[in-house]
């Protein structure tokens, strides 16, 4: 391991599902305060759902209340990157489509998504 890999993994995971558990509601109720179209409610309400949920059940897990069968912190990993990559497909579609607020919206977010999931030091440890 070298250093580099180290300094790039400041975020705990207990952190990083708090910030998510944090910021799940303000994906889910930005289209609103912006004014954007209802296609961008449903996948902004999709997307902070997504977050919301994996953030809890990784709370759940390092507090030793998860069921045995619950969410793995090598699945966290992967469902971060999906919703970073999501959001970054959501943002593209809106922009083709000339919806360019709901574009840089999930843009912002899978650009947030994207930086927290490499900063994170996934470890049940943490």
């Amino acid at each position: 391991m070298t250093i580099d890999m180290t300094l790039a993994r400041l975020v705990p995971l207990p952190i990083h599902a708090a910030l998510e558990v944090a910021l799940a509601p303000v994906v889910i109720a930005a289209p609103f305060a912006l004014g954007l179209e209802p296609s961008a409610y449903i996948v902004a309400m999709i997307i902070g759902v997504l977050m919301m949920g994996t953030g809890l059940a990784t709370t759940s897990l390092l507090s030793g209340r998860a069921a045995p069968q619950g969410l793995r912190v090598s699945a966290h990993v992967d469902v971060d990157l999906g919703i970073a990559l999501a959001s970054a497909i959501s943002a593209l579609a809106f922009a083709i489509v000339g919806e360019m607020a709901a574009g840089g919206f999930f843009a912002v977010i899978a650009m947030a998504q994207g930086l927290l999931a490499v900063t994170t030091r996934y470890s049940a440890r943490a």
